[in-house]
């Protein structure tokens, strides 16, 4: 088991008011990567993120099959998802839906700026059933075009980043009863337009990633996230997996 774990590049990402870390994993565990969002500025993240849902590009960008099955639903969720934006932009304040999405996007940004992933929108936009647990929250995509299977845990008082096996509490347990569950597998009738032809057949052929995303309420962050590390490599459903990605989120107010 590693023993430490240290910062490495440091990117600071002014509009949102945040800087997204790489964190190197001294022992060299060549498929879990990790990275740590500081977010110092929430209502730049709430305005970022109302800006996400609210652009509607990738849409436009389906075939007209597909841009007609999830304008919809993308346009009704999107004003919901507004409007718990704007909570945050008023008052300065966390709540736990906008934690959980905070999460899930700051950790999709996150992994955009330090490993060079590509953002599927969050998948509420595009699966109406998510509040009620029905699968993982966002997907990304690799440059080696494995799309990668994020599950977002948010707590106001702990880090929420383990548990056990299908465990709704933390990230880690949650994500691997959900791949236990071939949950991933039932998101691909929707990737093959989302992420691309090419990721979905590595899908097809059990090529994919997972993401382990949840908030870190700690004055040292890098030993929640050595915790998640050692954790992580427990799980026997997640053994399958060609990467996994541990992302913490943490904002100012939490003392880091």
């Amino acid at each position: 088991m590693p023993n430490s774990l240290s910062y490495g590049a440091s990117f600071p990402y002014a509009t949102w008011g945040s800087t997204f870390n790489e964190v190197v994993n001294i022992t060299a565990l060549e498929k879990i990567f990790i990275c740590h969002a500081q977010i110092a500025d929430l209502e730049k993240v709430a305005f970022e993120l109302s800006q996400t849902v609210v652009d509607h590009n990738w849409i436009l960008d389906l075939d007209h099959r597909a841009r007609r099955a999830y304008e919809t639903t993308a346009l009704k969720t999107a004003k919901k998802l507004v409007e718990v934006f704007k909570v945050t932009t008023f008052d300065n304040r966390v709540t736990s839906e906008f934690g959980e999405l905070m999460v899930s996007m700051g950790a999709s940004k996150a992994l955009e700026i330090v490993f060079q992933h590509r953002c599927i929108p969050l998948a509420e936009l595009w699966k109406p059933n998510l509040s009620q647990n029905e699968g993982f929250d966002f997907h990304t995509v690799c440059p080696s075009e494995i799309i990668n299977f994020g599950e977002a845990k948010f707590s106001s008082t702990a880090s929420p980043y383990g548990g056990n096996s299908g465990d709704s509490s933390g990230a880690g347990g949650q994500a691997d009863g959900f791949i236990g569950a071939s949950k991933h597998l039932m998101d691909n009738v929707h990737l093959g337009s989302l992420a691309g032809e090419k990721a979905a057949l590595n899908l097809d052929n059990d090529q994919y990633g997972v993401v382990l995303a949840f908030s870190i309420n700690a004055s040292n962050p890098l030993l929640v996230l050595k915790n998640a590390l050692e954790q992580a490599q427990t799980y026997e459903n997640l053994k399958g997996a060609k990467n996994i990605y541990i992302v913490g989120v943490s904002h100012e107010s939490d003392g880091n």
